[in-house]
């Protein structure tokens, strides 16, 4: 949470008030000194710091009103947070934007109440979680959620029970083929393609290997991505590793990945294992020797001080826009977490993308006139088009599209001096699974 001297020295910034300087006050121009507009800001910020005994009126970051008191408004998600891999980052910023609406007076005055659900990487808990949630008749969408196991056995569920999922992280195929999910991230697959493009073409690679892990269609299906990739430039795969969720021996999966010599690699898990695999080629002395590129998972502002400064100019592919950005829906993002989510909670691409999830939601339903109820929801998901935003290199969209990957433009980033630094911006993936895909978004003028 941020601090109250902070609010006040944010607040004396924006009014640009400093002595001797000329402020516009109630539409009349008067020139301020410095300490009566230190008291001023003091003053705004504590009536703006909460709603009083009475319930009075509150501005914050997502609204200006009373705190949302009305029927809520139900939505759930499913998420990986257990079972050796934690991806719960999405849903907890969806949180916190939620949060924050239902502080500022929610939708029309009803707050959101958001079910999330852990499926524990096991696809027989997902299934069950999916039609727990699709038998609350209360839940209107799905909104937010970040699964390696779920997409396959709840998109059914999803279209059985007349609901839509507006997902924040795709993990596996099934995600990115439904006409019920839209993820609003890229997925591994195009963010594995994107890093191998960048391998090929800014670096020259010519021997690319692969490693990640063997859940059920996502390294598998990440990985014939690169392969086809590599065939489209006349290139063979130098080797490709599957290994089990949660790297038990980061050295011995990495000198298989060198089995076959390979002038690249493109690191394809979850950050805590690729961070495992740059520490042991460390140890190996191979940074000099091989192309290490990552996948979108590695940029966050951790990581950096993971790896450690050997690894200088380490490039990660990035789904979303810069951590940093100052363009308005990423400071909103930034903002949201600061004053909705613990000082600890993951500030990196998937929480951009739990966010986004969360605000294309809201923003929906804003819009949306008469009864919010199942039905109404998912006609106005369903007639999402050309959905912009600056978190996003191209439009956003759910529509009557067969399958969805809307998010298939992406950036690079490498790291500089602990942090991060944009070396690439918005560059399509050249991945020819995307061809239908692009055809229909043509052909139903998807992206507005």
């Amino acid at each position: 949470m941020r601090s109250l001297w902070t609010e006040i020295s944010d607040v004396v910034h924006d009014l640009s008030i400093g002595a001797g300087r000329t402020a516009l006050l109630g539409g009349v121009r008067m020139r301020c000194p410095r300490r009566l507009v230190w008291w001023a800001a003091i003053a705004l910020v504590v009536s703006a710091c909460g709603t009083g005994q009475d319930g009075g009126t509150a501005r914050t970051a997502c609204g200006t009103g009373k705190p949302a008191t009305g029927t809520p408004i139900t939505v759930g998600a499913i998420v990986t947070a257990s079972g050796g891999i934690d991806f719960s980052s999405a849903t907890t910023a969806a949180k916190a934007y939620f949060d924050c609406v239902n502080a500022g007076g929610g939708i029309g005055g009803r707050p959101v109440e958001y079910l999330v659900e852990d499926d524990g990487l096991n696809p027989q808990k997902a299934s069950a979680l999916a039609t727990k949630l699709a038998g609350d008749k209360d839940l209107v969408a799905l909104v937010g959620g970040s699964s390696f196991v779920a997409c396959g056995v709840s998109g059914p569920i999803w279209e059985q029970n007349g609901l839509f999922d507006v997902l924040a992280v795709g993990v596996p195929r099934d995600c990115f083929e439904s006409p019920r999910i839209s993820p609003v991230n890229a997925g591994p697959r195009v963010s594995a393609v994107a890093a191998a493009q960048y391998a090929v073409e800014v670096k020259g690679a010519r021997r690319v290997a692969q490693i990640s892990n063997r859940v059920p269609n996502v390294g598998d299906w990440t990985q014939d991505g690169v392969r086809a990739y590599l065939r489209s430039k006349g290139l063979t795969s130098a080797g490709d590793v599957l290994h089990d969720p949660g790297i038990k021996d980061a050295t011995a999966v990495l000198l298989e990945a060198m089995r076959g010599r390979p002038d690249a690699i493109i690191l394809q898990d979850p950050a805590p294992d690729d961070a495992a695999i740059l520490k042991a080629a460390q140890a190996q002395g191979l940074r000099d020797k091989v192309t290490f590129v990552c996948l979108t998972p590695c940029y966050d502002t951790t990581f950096p001080g993971q790896v450690g400064s050997y690894w200088e100019g380490f490039v990660s592919n990035s789904e979303f826009t810069l951590l940093d950005a100052t363009t308005p829906d990423n400071k909103l993002w930034r903002r949201v977490m600061d004053e909705y989510a613990d000082d600890k909670a993951p500030r990196d691409s998937f929480s951009q993308g739990g966010f986004l999830a969360a605000k294309i939601f809201v923003d929906t339903l804003v819009k949306t006139a008469g009864t919010i109820d199942r039905a109404s929801v998912s006609r106005a998901l369903s007639e999402v088009k050309g959905f912009r935003s600056d978190l996003l290199c191209a439009p956003w969209y759910f529509g009557r599209a067969a399958r969805h990957n809307a998010n298939h433009d992406t950036r690079y980033v490498e790291m500089k001096g602990g942090g991060w630094s944009k070396i690439k911006d918005c560059t399509p993936t050249q991945d020819p699974d995307l061809a239908p895909i692009l055809r229909e978004e043509k052909q139903l003028g998807l992206t507005g």
